[in-house]
């Protein structure tokens, strides 16, 4: 028909697509200008990246545990065996060390942040510290392990700094402070103490030593001896 003028289609959909393709290349160029023109904190930035790294990385266990894991139907009342109950409790990011010593007890230590136990300048126990040494005592309570013989070394972390009397007043009372805690939680005064650990500065260690049972055998020899 006259009067009426026909656009080819090929021409008008190839338009659409420069349009397009030129929006986004007007796009890609701000936000690069965007990226040249920002700043960086160096000291965030690396602390941000240390945290991704670390997260990713994860953390080597101190302590590999093979114990098998008791699978069973009905009631189960936990492993019968008082150092593996007490290793239990913590994971495997801890420091944990179980070893035997010369007249065969079995030692186990962990060691911990002291920030875990107490707050800035305080020296009462409080938050995960209470309830870590609440699991710890009733452990030590199971009437499953009451022929054990134990003591627990609460030894709390010194700095080099901290060496006159004044300095060391704060880890003194946070020291008392963790046993008595303990005490509360009925475990016998006479198998705790406290100390001072030099170099050990922000943390504090929980050493228990389970003293092995006479030998039957030496205890006749002796007594023949005697006699």
């Amino acid at each position: 028909m006259a009067g009426v003028q026909h656009q080819p289609g090929p021409r008008q959909s190839n338009s659409h697509i420069m349009a397009l393709l030129s929006l986004k290349v007007l796009l890609l160029a701000f936000f690069i200008l965007l990226n040249a023109l920002a700043t960086f904190e160096d000291e965030r930035s690396t602390a941000v990246l240390d945290s991704v790294r670390e997260a990713f990385r994860g953390v080597v266990p101190a302590q590999e545990n093979y114990a098998e894991e008791v699978a069973a139907i009905g009631i189960h009342d936990g492993p019968e065996d008082v150092v593996e109950a007490l290793g239990r409790l913590f994971d495997n990011t801890l420091p944990i060390t179980q070893r035997t010593d010369a007249a065969n007890s079995r030692i186990l230590q962990i060691d911990f942040s002291v920030e875990d136990f107490f707050l800035a300048q305080g020296s009462l126990v409080a938050g995960e510290g209470l309830d870590t040494l609440r699991a710890i005592a009733a452990v030590l309570s199971d009437q499953r392990f009451a022929t054990e013989d134990y003591r627990v070394d609460l030894l709390y972390g010194l700095s080099g700094a901290e060496t006159g009397l004044e300095g060391r007043a704060i880890p003194l009372r946070r020291a008392g402070a963790l046993v008595r805690t303990l005490e509360r939680e009925r475990i016998p005064s006479d198998r705790l103490s406290a100390g001072l650990m030099p170099s050990f500065a922000g943390r504090l260690r929980l050493h228990f030593t389970f003293l092995s049972p006479p030998d039957e055998n030496e205890e006749a020899a002796t007594g023949e001896n005697l006699q």
